[in-house]
């Protein structure tokens, strides 16, 4: 079941509240979940309602500037956010009104440098798995280690996006199969992934342990439950992951930083570096990738492909077995 958040939660109160309302509905109807978007959307009409004439309610090149423009210290990364979900609600109210201006991209000079995902390397990614399972558990919640370093555990071995993660219920965990059922994410797609032996183990023992700690595990419990038997928030989560990262070792500076999300790169360029060493046909495996990241096609998943030490030296041995006899030692005179 779709369960996207209806308009009447954002509760537009600008002059333009009708067409913003309309602007959401038809993302929803697109297939877009828009939830990051609706509550900058919301910001926004809070904006425009101390901008905007109710007698003639269009956006000019200034509003688009002084909406834009930099708050404080935040990064150029948030106002290219910011302008990205104004000019497709300029993009949409144009339609109707010729005077609504389209802002340019680079009209307002934002200047922002290429971001490349941190990748764990293979012995990083060992010491990570390690630390999972020696996380430490809260005060409130000793089962913390086992909910949390597995909850962190899939995000490594499984590449799922961590609102996809969080979201899982009892429900969508099959260890009888060994799939994980994901529901409804971006772009309301859904698909079934299978999992590795060992990787079913430390969820059935997650499983075992949630249930001897609350006593009852019903369908649609979350399955990395909180304290509070409710979805553990993506701070807790954030929280839990940089506690790992110290533990194994992995240096999170501001010249080498990882973020949460970047286990999802890790995953990909892994898979792709075992697919290598195994000899694999690239050409029929980065389909099943892209589908198994959720992904409409391989344009979106080439983007978490990083070529590594690691995966840079398996491509030249892969190459040095398939052309190494063209080279030859030395040369003559």
């Amino acid at each position: 079941m779709n369960t996207h958040p209806t308009d009447s939660h954002f509760e537009f109160v600008s002059p333009l509240a009708l067409q913003l309302a309309r602007f959401l509905a038809l993302k929803h109807a697109m297939g877009y979940r828009y939830r990051e978007e609706g509550r900058a959307l919301r910001d926004r009409d809070g904006f425009l309602n101390s901008r905007l004439s109710a007698d003639s309610p269009v956006i000019t090149a200034a509003i688009v500037h002084d909406y834009v423009a930099r708050r404080g210290t935040e990064s150029e990364t948030t106002r290219e956010h910011r302008l990205s979900l104004i000019r497709e609600v300029c993009r949409f109210l144009r339609l109707d009104d010729a005077r609504v201006i389209v802002p340019d991209r680079r009209s307002l000079r934002i200047v922002r440098s290429k971001f490349v995902p941190r990748v764990l390397s293979r012995d990083e990614g060992r010491r990570f798995l390690q630390a999972c399972s020696e996380l430490s558990p809260g005060q409130t919640s000793p089962i913390r280690t086992i909910v949390l370093g597995t909850a962190l555990r899939v995000l490594y071995l499984v590449g799922l996006r961590a609102g996809e993660l969080l979201r899982l219920t009892q429900a969508d965990v099959d260890l009888d199969a060994g799939t994980l059922h994901i529901r409804h994410t971006k772009f309301d797609k859904s698909r079934v992934l299978p999992l590795a032996p060992d990787l079913i183990t430390r969820l059935r023992h997650c499983r075992t342990r949630t249930i001897e700690h609350f006593g009852t595990c019903v369908p649609q419990t979350p399955f990395f439950v909180s304290p509070r038997g409710r979805q553990y928030s993506i701070v807790a989560l954030r929280s839990a992951f940089h506690q790992v990262l110290r533990s194994a070792g992995i240096e999170r500076t501001s010249h080498s930083r990882i973020r949460l999300h970047d286990l999802r790169h890790s995953f990909a360029t892994l898979r792709l570096l075992l697919w290598c060493e195994q000899d694999a046909d690239l050409g029929a495996k980065l389909p099943l990738l892209a589908t198994y990241l959720g992904h409409v096609g391989l344009a979106s998943s080439q983007r978490y492909l990083q070529l590594t030490p690691d995966l840079m030296g398996e491509i030249t041995r892969r190459h040095q077995a398939r052309f190494g006899y063209l080279i030859q030692e030395g040369g003559r005179g």
